[in-house]
């Protein structure tokens, strides 16, 4: 049967309904070891075809081809049965143990020796940590038909499967979290291609995760590929290590649809294995690699470190170790986050003193922050190395967006067209500036060490459209800035004090002014950035876990659309015209699967008409709300006013208690709040009912920074701008199920006093 288009959404339709599946990254993980089964039942049907007396690791019974499918006459294992063989045989006997009955040994676990064939190993390897979360037999049975769909003999199939890997990667992405996200395709594919592989050449990437980099070095060096032997070559040049079990059992799938039948992947730790160990056998020819970045490591990772080098930051750690296993002239392409430049505690001070003072780190290429949206919006760089020689000269080369977007996105991501640029660049270098800074420049390997004390952010973006970090990440940020600034401070410090004293300094000490002026504005941006961080987090889902048994977005909105009927049919609000369906470049970031987006149109009554009051049908007891008593950006109640406290002049609008109220004037100084009580307001306010939706989430949503970017970004007037009704009703809403709304609700104000409390 071919492969449908909607592969993943069926999948993941089935799997919201069974209660054991908690969050996308469970659901991914569920779906993941089930391919690998019937990918490694299709290889070993390639296997006993052109090996004599081959014998499956896995027992007969266990086989992919003799339990997860139908029988001659359609009969298939489901239910509590099919549960209770997953859980209790299939599992145990894949991870390595036995299953008995009384003394008696039904099914003995797979053994692994030292000579057990790679190809064979990597079975136990893959289970040892994997998972069955699924509950229900009957879903787990529908999922299983799915997945047994594909047909691995069939070219169209396969080929098809590629669009079905590139789908898991993207929903794993979304399912993430800091330093959990896998590299992309357009930057995997320029590293590769600028490394220029070599049949003979042994590629090394000690975090493979998912393989991305494995592939492109195999995409590369395929074109070489003339003969058997140079195959034998190719499938033996590669070597990868991950660390977490659900990234390793997705790379050996990786690499078993990619006909490499040994893959030399294995699941376990890069960093535990003493650094100063290391033989020439260690070393590798080409390293291909994106750290893991943002973690930190305790102290009994960090022993295996010379002391110089012992980071409790895991990118830093996987630094030295790339250093130390780059055989000599060896070349290496490397992604790093800005931190790692700019940064200046002495681990990262003395790996990068290593770095260009005992290799040659030729070029680092710039890369903008959205590269990785909408996954992370940690801003990266590739640097790019060998072990020939000490660097002389390091080019600095910004890739900037391209003319026709603003940024990268999950529709329009990053293309390998746009480092065309770079590509051509590369084999012609030359400076290039850009007013007073630089798009292109070189810099002495000299004027790095000392008089930029290491840190060598240079050529960077200076006119960049603001960022919104996730919370870990504006976090690990703030204080590599700051521990940059100080250092950079200190320095200078020392400078002054040794001219006193009538030694030479050889940089200006202006620095120091510009660090502390620099610093007071870190300070003071750090509160307001922290907030803004952390709504986005919140309407991306990931500020609070998804529960199964709170339903999904999708029933949400269902339950929606009928109270409106109710309501239109009861006439307590007039029928409106059907907004425009949600297009697939409209969606500005991955959300939860059990979330969906909708528009503020769709969930609120926004565009109904507004109940308006003359001054003469105006009592004095009312409360008269006007814009300047409501506090921008928080949306409090400066002061209290009743109409005969206020001359009331012209129509006010009514408003009721619960209802949320939103500024349409000046809409950037967000005067968004939830009415505490009924009263009469200005026409600038725009009072409105949500249907089955939790106000107060609403009220965060429109205060997000990709709200208030879509809202200013189409205001009208100059003076005194506004927002429309239909740029309201057509904004983009993401909806979670209400009882997470209000999950989501009661973290922000947990953690946003804390946000103010930072000023």
């Amino acid at each position: 049967m071919a492969m449908q288009s909607g592969f993943i959404k069926r999948i993941r339709d089935i799997m919201r309904m069974d209660a054991g599946i908690n969050g996308d990254a469970q659901r991914i993980e569920q779906m993941v070891w089930m391919l690998f089964l019937k990918v490694y039942d299709a290889k070993e049907d390639d296997w006993e075809l052109n090996e004599d007396n081959y014998e499956s690791i896995i027992p007969e019974d266990l086989r992919w081809r003799n339990w997860a499918k139908a029988d001659s006459n359609g009969h298939a294992m489901t239910g509590d049965k099919l549960l209770n063989f997953v859980n209790n045989t299939l599992f145990p006997v894949l991870k390595g143990n036995d299953v008995k009955e009384g003394d008696t040994i039904l099914y003995e676990g797979i053994k692994v020796a030292p000579d057990t064939p790679i190809k064979k190993a990597i079975v136990k390897s893959t289970f040892e940590d994997a998972n069955n979360y699924m509950k229900d037999g009957v879903y787990l049975r529908q999922v299983i038909d799915v997945i047994d769909e594909i047909e691995f003999d069939d070219v169209k199939e396969s080929h098809a499967f590629g669009f079905v890997y590139e789908e898991i990667l993207r929903e794993l992405q979304s399912a993430g979290s800091s330093g959990e996200f896998y590299t992309p395709r357009a930057v995997t594919e320029f590293m590769a291609l600028m490394i220029k592989p070599q049949l003979g050449e042994k590629m090394a990437d000690f975090a493979c995760g998912t393989g991305g980099f494995i592939t492109s070095w195999l995409g590369q060096l395929s074109k070489q590929v003339t003969d058997t032997s140079a195959q034998k070559q190719l499938d033996d040049s590669i070597y990868g290590i991950e660390k977490k079990p659900f990234p390793y059992l997705l790379c050996v799938t990786n690499m078993l649809l990619h006909d490499i039948e040994v893959p030399n992947i294995y699941h376990t730790n890069s960093l535990k294995h003493n650094l100063l160990d290391y033989t020439d056998d260690d070393k590798f020819d080409v390293i291909l690699m994106n750290p893991p970045y943002g973690g930190h490591e305790d102290k009994s990772i960090q022993g295996f470190f010379p002391d110089d080098l012992a980071s409790s930051e895991t990118a830093d750690l996987f630094m030295s170790v790339i250093l130390y296993r780059l055989k000599k002239n060896g070349r290496a392409a490397v992604v790093v986050p800005d931190g790692f430049l700019f940064g200046q505690d002495n681990a990262k001070v003395n790996i990068k003193k290593k770095l260009i003072g005992e290799f040659n780190l030729h070029t680092v290429i710039r890369l903008p922050s959205s590269v990785f949206s909408p996954y992370t919006s940690i801003t990266t760089n590739l640097l790019f190395f060998d072990n020939t020689k000490p660097t002389t000269e390091t080019w600095f080369y910004r890739v900037d967006i391209p003319s026709d977007r603003k940024h990268f996105s999950k529709t329009k991501p990053m293309e390998l067209k746009h480092f065309e640029d770079c590509i051509t660049w590369w084999n012609n270098r030359e400076i290039i500036p850009d007013g007073e800074y630089f798009k292109v420049q070189k810099y002495t390997a000299d004027y790095l060490l000392n008089e930029q004390g290491c840190n060598i952010d240079l050529c960077g973006y200076p006119h960049e459209e603001e960022e919104v970090l996730a919370p870990a990440d504006l976090i690990q940020k703030y204080e590599e800035k700051r521990a940059s600034l100080n250092a950079e401070i200190d320095r200078t410090i020392l400078a002054l004090s040794a001219s006193l004293n009538g030694e030479p300094v050889n940089f200006d000490t202006q620095g120091t002014i510009n660090a502390c002026g620099k610093m007071d504005d870190l300070h003071k941006r750090f509160p307001e950035d922290m907030k803004k961080s952390v709504l986005q987090y919140a309407i991306q889902g990931k500020l609070v876990e998804q529960r199964a048994e709170e339903g999904t977005g999708e029933e949400l909105y269902r339950q929606i659309q009928e109270e409106k009927k109710r309501l239109i049919k009861e006439g307590k609000i007039k029928k409106e015209k059907p907004l425009p369906e949600i297009a697939e470049d409209e969606i500005p970031f991955d959300i939860p699967g059990s979330w969906k987006w909708v528009r503020l149109g769709d969930c609120t009554g926004y565009s109904q008409t507004k109940p308006k009051i003359s001054p003469k049908d105006i009592t004095e007891n009312m409360w008269s709300l006007d814009l300047e008593d409501i506090q921008k950006e928080s949306g409090a109640i400066l002061t209290r006013i009743t109409a005969s406290e206020r001359k009331i002049t012209g129509d006010k609008v009514l408003f009721y208690k619960g209802q949320v109220l939103y500024s349409k004037l000046r809409p950037y100084l967000k005067k968004i709040l939830v009415a505490p009580d009924n009263g009469i307001c200005t026409p600038e306010l725009v009072p409105f009912n949500t249907y089955l939706v939790y106000a107060n989430y609403i009220v965060y949503v429109l205060r997000s920074p990709h709200i208030d970017y879509a809202v200013n970004s189409v205001t009208y007037g100059v003076k005194m701008p506004r927002v429309g009704t239909e740029t309201m009703v057509n904004l983009l809403i993401p909806l979670p199920p209400i009882a997470e709304q209000k999950r989501i609700v009661a973290k922000l104000e947990e953690i946003l006093p804390l946000c103010e409390r930072l000023k």
